[in-house]
């Protein structure tokens, strides 16, 4: 292996380092790789060309979606994000989360060299305790940590459509997803050029984005913690619906889905809004990048929708029901996050939404309503006994972009 030395201004400088060597794209493209922000990696190809250092920011931004990968694999479904965290590049934890660290070659995997350290780092360790030692004790630190909040999160509410009252919705791993509150009362958010950068490559690493100004598609009135998920819901970043959408993502190698209706391809963020639009969960497959998952044990398929179509930003992705001609509304869906259950389904405009799919029987009556989310359990036809998800059905069955209600036969 060439020699390496350090160049001008500590930038690293050798023929097996060509900048930084993130398998997504690198956040500083312009900037080069130097030692007191580098993190160095080594790939199990020895012929590997692709080089051996990280920014640093390039690297935590990769390492999100290996624990989120990690996170659905085997014994480490067990662990605490702790645990996680300090498992995942040893032998413990990477046996069971390489196959998300694939190397730019193409040919090995990546991983952390955790016997490497900056030139100098260990000195600016020393200088660190000494000044800590020189702070007077009990000694607070100034409120505000310096991270400028839009919004922040309220313990309570549902994560189910705010347009009419319902009992709250269950995440398929944790409590009743939350709603948003703003974190100071008449505080504004201030929104920029939009800047997101591109999504990341096959590997599982997502997009982190750096502004808000996608949401500027959105009425003023909405642009606020009601209307978008901003924060997770645990401690440190630990929210288990995150980590089950980008887990599940990871694993099939899928940092960017499409939208259910217009087909739009929409970038995967690694923090909330997780998309520029919501995702749900839906016993039935309405599109064919719909991914299936396992959730309690049914068969689910995790589905997204982008906010054009949620907000019927243009005629053209207006939706109405075949049979009464009743218009789609998702404006009052909060965005960024997911819904257990399917979204379309689970508001029933007519009768001939609520038939059995097996002998077309009615299966309520014409004034009977259920929650939100029931509509997309299994039941059982009290007329043909058939257990199934009646009342979930496809999107073509139920919806047309027409102007006037066009039946058609189901299935």
């Amino acid at each position: 292996m060439a020699p390496r030395r350090q160049g001008a201004a500590g930038a690293l400088e050798d023929s097996d380092t060509r900048g930084c060597c993130v398998p997504s794209e690198c956040l500083r493209p312009r900037e080069p790789v130097r030692f007191e922000d580098a993190v160095r990696v080594l790939c199990n190809n020895d012929t590997c060309a692709a080089g051996r250092y990280m920014h640093r920011a390039c690297f935590e931004q990769w390492e999100v979606g290996v624990l989120a990968y990690l996170k659905s694999c085997g014994r480490a479904r067990s662990w605490s994000e702790r645990q996680r965290h300090q498992n995942l590049w040893t032998k413990k934890g990477y046996d069971l989360a390489f196959k998300a660290c694939g190397c730019r070659c193409g040919r090995g995997h990546l991983k952390k060299d955790l016997d490497w350290a900056p030139p100098g780092s260990v000195a600016r360790a020393d200088e660190e305790k000494k000044r800590r030692r020189r702070t007077r004790p009990g000694r607070t630190p100034a409120a505000g940590d310096g991270r400028a909040r839009a919004f922040s999160l309220s313990s309570s509410g549902s994560c189910s459509p705010p347009s009419a009252p319902s009992e709250p919705s269950t995440s398929p791993t944790h409590q009743p997803q939350h709603a948003l509150t703003p974190a100071k009362r008449n505080s504004k958010v201030e929104i920029v050029s939009d800047r997101i950068r591109a999504g990341a490559g096959a590997n599982g690493i997502f997009s982190r984005r750096l502004d808000f100004s996608t949401f500027n598609l959105l009425p003023k009135h909405k642009v606020n913690s009601y209307q978008i998920k901003i924060e997770d819901e645990g401690n440190h970043g630990n929210d288990d619906t995150r980590l089950f959408i980008l887990s599940t993502l990871a694993g099939q190698h899928k940092p960017r889905v499409t939208c259910a209706l217009c087909e739009d391809t929409l970038h995967v963020f690694d923090r909330y809004p997780l998309v520029d639009g919501t995702f749900f969960l839906s016993p039935k497959q309405h599109t064919s990048g719909a991914v299936e998952v396992k959730v309690e044990g049914r068969t689910q398929y995790l589905t997204c929708v982008c906010m054009g179509c949620l907000e019927r930003c243009d005629p053209e992705r207006t939706i109405r029901c075949r049979f009464c001609s009743q218009k789609w509304d998702g404006a009052s869906l909060v965005l960024g996050t997911m819904y257990s259950y399917d979204i379309f389904m689970a508001t029933p405009c007519c009768a001939d939404r609520l038939k059995c799919n097996s002998c077309y029987k009615p299966l309520l009556h014409p004034q009977q309503r259920l929650n939100y989310s029931d509509y997309s359990h299994p039941v059982t036809c009290p007329h043909c006994r058939v257990l199934d998800t009646h009342f979930v059905k496809p999107l073509t069955y139920c919806f047309t972009k027409r102007a006037y209600p066009v039946f058609q036969q189901w299935p």
